[in-house]
């Protein structure tokens, strides 16, 4: 467990990294500077994904 992201290298040529989370569970993988994209998207509030409890007049509408 880490106390923020982190990137870890997942062969020994360096080719092909992984990005975990705090809670060590693998978010992405890919090249170092894809990691280091999805790294920038996670610390990047608009980014976050947050549940949302909906509002009474988001269960009163007429969407489907």
């Amino acid at each position: 467990m880490y106390t923020e992201p982190i990137i870890l290298p997942l062969n020994a040529d360096g080719k092909l990294y992984a990005l975990e989370d705090e809670q060590g569970r693998i978010v992405g993988t890919g090249t170092r500077e894809i990691c280091e994209a999805l790294l920038t998207m996670m610390k990047n509030e608009a980014f976050l994904f947050r549940r949302v409890k909906p509002d009474q007049s988001d269960r009163n509408s007429n969407r489907p």
